[in-house]
């Protein structure tokens, strides 16, 4: 007789785990990719960015906000640093890669990047996992995909 495995689908954390892997390294191809390749790749790590940001406020810090006694402190700041770096994103978009500062603005955006991952890692993915019941989590890695995919049609 064959044993039974059980495949399990990842949950919003692994989801948002993963995505910020993905964002560290399309950072690190565009810090070290030369101007011709930079602008796309710049692009690509704003839509990215853009798309993270639009699922955790749709699933993520909703569900954040209701968990825990700090759930609610915790989510706005997470949103606010997400906000924040969206926004310094799109301008050094329309500084453009050629400008002389552009390498040196981008670079200062590393600990702005760094520490809202590690952020959301210590204190908004344990809460989650704390509070937000398993079948959920596996719920919310799907809503999180059909909320980025409405935004890209």
């Amino acid at each position: 007789m064959q044993a039974f495995q059980v495949v399990t689908s990842p949950d919003i954390v692994d989801v948002l785990r993963h995505e910020h892997e993905h964002i560290r390294q399309l950072y690190t191809d565009v810090q070290r990719a030369g101007h011709d390749r930079k602008k796309h790749l710049l692009a690509d790590l704003r839509q990215a960015v853009h798309l993270y940001q639009l699922g955790k406020l749709a699933v993520v810090h909703p569900a954040a906000r209701n968990s825990g006694p700090d759930g609610d402190m915790i989510a706005l700041a997470c949103e606010a640093e997400g906000e924040d770096l969206e926004r310094s994103l799109s301008e050094l978009s329309r500084l453009g890669v050629q400008h002389p500062h552009f390498d040196a603005r981008f670079a200062a955006l590393s600990g702005d990047l760094l520490d809202h991952a590690a952020h959301q890692e210590r204190d908004e993915l344990p809460l989650l996992r704390r509070y937000v019941p398993m079948q959920r989590l596996h719920m919310m890695a799907s809503a999180i995909q059909d909320v980025r995919i409405m935004a890209l049609d």
